[in-house]
């Protein structure tokens, strides 16, 4: 039995940095996928995957970006584009129906620049809605709650926020999500079953681990991206092999 590695990627800019990865690393590392020959799985191969419905080949990885930023379409869309593969995108939606309202020039900005930029210029660092229709073609777009439980704009109840997110995915992309990523990886398993009862199937963390065809969807594993196609390569390696990889994930945080 193998694995599903599934890669973390936030940010792709010029110069990498905090949870961000420059346009070399992240081009060396794609150039590297397509080398291999590696699948990159569909949000819903994956599904099918974990619930043992489908046996992806050998070589196979789910790629995920969070949160929705506009340096996504500006610089890894056209990557991945050029070569051949898929990603996943979880979006804020709240930010992203923000950056809808106004037009603004793109700011290649860090992460915490980024953040601080959401409440006064949200086009300039976020997603819009057309933006997310025209990357439907390499990106599956998911859940990744409708606020972040950021306190940018006026707060939500839990399950408020799972609503307007699943309806706005809706109304927006015709897009009927079952898919949702935690922000910041932060849960409890009473979020697990507001989450379930709300329509989400599949729920995905920040903590580092291997993926099995065992129906367990609760708590998908995921692995931040760092540098370089070296790490990649590695990451991809162990985190394939179950045995390997949970030994490894354990060593990692030891």
């Amino acid at each position: 039995m193998r694995s599903v590695p599934v890669i973390m990627y936030h940010h792709v800019l010029p110069e990498g940095g905090f949870i961000a990865s420059s346009t070399k690393e992240f081009g060396a590392q794609m150039a590297y996928l397509a080398k291999k020959g590696y699948k990159t799985l569909t949000s819903e191969e994956f599904l099918a995957f974990k619930r043992g419905n489908y046996e992806p080949p050998k070589r196979s990885v789910l790629i995920t970006f969070d949160d929705g930023w506009r340096d996504n379409y500006v610089y890894a869309y056209a990557i991945l584009k050029k070569y051949g593969l898929r990603a996943t995108l979880f979006v804020v939606t709240e930010w992203v129906e923000e950056a809808s309202r106004v037009e603004a020039e793109f700011a290649a900005l860090s992460h915490n620049e980024c953040k601080e930029a959401i409440s006064t210029n949200p086009r300039g660092v976020m997603l819009n809605w057309e933006e997310l229709k025209q990357m439907s073609d390499v990106f599956d777009i998911h859940s990744h709650t409708h606020t972040h439980r950021d306190n940018y704009f006026p707060g939500v109840e839990w399950h408020e926020d799972f609503e307007i997110s699943k309806n706005l995915l809706k109304e927006r992309l015709g897009i009927e999500s079952h898919h949702l990523c935690w922000p910041r990886g932060k849960y409890t398993q009473g979020l697990i079953r507001t989450a379930k009862a709300m329509g989400y199937e599949i729920l995905y963390t920040t903590e580092r681990g291997v993926n099995l065809p065992d129906n367990k969807t609760d708590a998908i594993k995921r692995i931040a991206a760092k540098k370089g196609a070296f790490w990649l390569a590695k990451n991809l390696f162990f985190f394939s092999r179950p045995l390997l990889g949970a030994w490894y994930a354990k060593k990692k945080h030891s």
